[in-house]
This record gives structure tokens, sequence and C-alpha cells, in this order.
């Protein structure tokens, strides 16, 4: 039995304004948290960077998630751990979805479990 799952989205080519607003990468992070039936507990804790770019992560009852992003280079990642494996459409829910989000091209690796 495999006691963590980690997810990398790495994004790629995004709009560099979208990738330093709070609100638009907030909002895709907690839509990630929804769709994988995953649960928020306590504060979120977020960074922002001068001139740009942030960091936000949320601390989940099953582990946490976290974003970092690079609006000077259109690039952010996405990571995500879990105790609990999300069903099979998540990853490519979540790719699309970040994609949309911030206007980017989103690639995916999950790291194997050890």
């Amino acid at each position: 039995m495999h006691r963590n799952h980690v997810y990398v989205f790495d994004v790629l080519r995004a709009d560099p304004a979208r990738l330093d607003d709070l609100d638009a990468v907030r909002g895709a992070l907690t839509d990630l948290v929804a769709d994988a039936g995953l649960h928020a507990v306590g504060a979120e804790a977020v960074h922002r960077f001068a001139p740009q770019g942030l960091s936000l992560a949320i601390l989940l009852a099953e582990s946490h998630v976290a974003v970092h992003t690079w609006p000077e280079h259109g690039a952010a990642y996405v990571t995500l751990t879990s105790c609990r494996r999300p069903d099979d459409g998540f990853v490519e829910r979540t790719r699309a979805a970040l994609a949309t989000a911030l206007a980017g091209t989103v690639v995916v690796r999950e790291v194997p479990a050890a």
C-alpha cells in the first residue's frame, strides 16, 4: 500500500498576468482540491515576490497542494501530495483546468511512490 501520491503539473508558456494574479492562482488550486474530493484545513500560506511571482500552499487533511509561479518566464508548477489517490479522470481534468485558468500548456508527472 502506498501512503503518498505525488503529482507535478508543470505550467509552460502561460499568461504572465494570470501567474501573478493571486485570486486566479488561488481559484485554480481551490478548484483542484474540490475536484479531487480533498479537504482543506486551516489557513493557506502565501508569499508574493517582488517585482512578481508568488507561492501558495494549502494544507489538506490528506497532505498538501502548492504552486510556485514565475510570470517573467510564463511558468509555474503545481504539486499535489495526497495519501489518497484521486479518481482515474482527475489528472486529465486538472491538466485541462490549469491550462485554461493560467492560459498555458500543462505537462503532468506522477512521482512514483517509494
